[in-house]
């Protein structure tokens, strides 16, 4: 009995591992659908597709109610603020840069934690996150203390990075095992909703045009609906530091992908920077 619990972490963390390599693959898509569609736009149509999915897989586990209504705006609103600024950030910086900075919310994470969680911090966390954070470097930016000025990319890129941070926090606080259909089916109707009215706010165009549709489908079930359950269901069952380290080997997950597929070569500095942080994962 007494090792039930290790097992059931074990098994929380390798589903977490499959929502980051889901959300690896996003990177490379998001970049080549700016071509055709606007952020806000992007984002609207992913999170309305994705709310969409849910309700009808989950309707019948879905109970509408103040209290989760709530709960999903509490995480759906730092979540579209994130994800607006990443998408935003992303066509005005580089990749590397972007996964860097986007990865600093496995430093912030944990911070925030500690603060509102008193979550305790152990020698292995604190070297798990020293390792993460070293790792993420070395896979950005190569083995070199220069990074050259920041710009307004980097600037939306890092506020995105706090934003993510919160949201991992209130995922701690208000989704649970008994509603989390609920709560993820909120947090994605709050993001498109947040999408919307951007939108037409600022008068952009709702006109998708027809070569962005596999990609939007792609983001929306695969990378969103899948990989959101999978967050709200698993991550209460590990610490927000622990979760924050897995998070941060999407970069990662993308090199290793980009190799496999597109045939990129893979440098010394992704070797070493993903074993340092593959090391950080397993450890924490």
């Amino acid at each position: 009995m007494a090792l039930h619990p290790v097992r059931s972490t074990r098994r929380s963390e390798l589903l977490l591992l499959l929502a980051v390599l889901l959300w690896s693959t996003t990177f490379a898509i998001m970049k080549k659908s700016l071509g055709s569609i606007s952020p806000a736009l992007l984002v609207l149509i992913r999170f309305a597709i994705a709310s969409a999915v849910v309700y009808m897989l989950f309707r019948q586990r879905i109970a509408f109610s103040w209290r989760n209504l709530l709960k999903g705006l509490a995480i759906g609103i730092p979540e579209y603020i994130g994800f607006m600024l990443q998408v935003t950030g992303l066509t005005m910086t580089t990749a590397s840069k972007s996964a860097f900075i986007t990865g600093l919310c496995v430093v912030v994470a944990p911070i925030l934690s500690f603060l509102f969680l008193r979550e305790n911090r152990s020698w292995k966390v604190v070297l798990a996150l020293i390792l993460a954070v070293d790792g993420l470097w070395i896979i950005s930016f190569g083995f070199t203390l220069r990074v050259g000025g920041m710009g307004m990319g980097d600037f939306l890129t890092l506020l995105s990075a706090l934003a993510f941070s919160v949201q991992v926090l209130m995922i701690h606080l208000f989704s649970d095992r008994d509603s989390f259909y609920a709560t993820t089916f909120f947090q994605l109707l709050a993001v498109a909703m947040c999408s919307l009215v951007y939108a037409l706010t600022t008068k952009q165009t709702l006109v998708v045009n027809p070569v962005s549709w596999p990609s939007l489908l792609y983001l929306a079930i695969f990378t969103t609906v899948i990989t959101l359950l999978l967050q709200n269901r698993f991550q209460h069952d590990v610490t927000v530091a622990q979760a924050s380290v897995i998070y941060s080997l999407e970069p990662v997950f993308a090199s290793l992908l980009a190799v496999l597929f597109i045939g990129e070569h893979m440098g010394p500095a992704v070797l070493v920077g993903g074993i340092l942080m593959f090391v950080a994962s397993a450890i924490s």
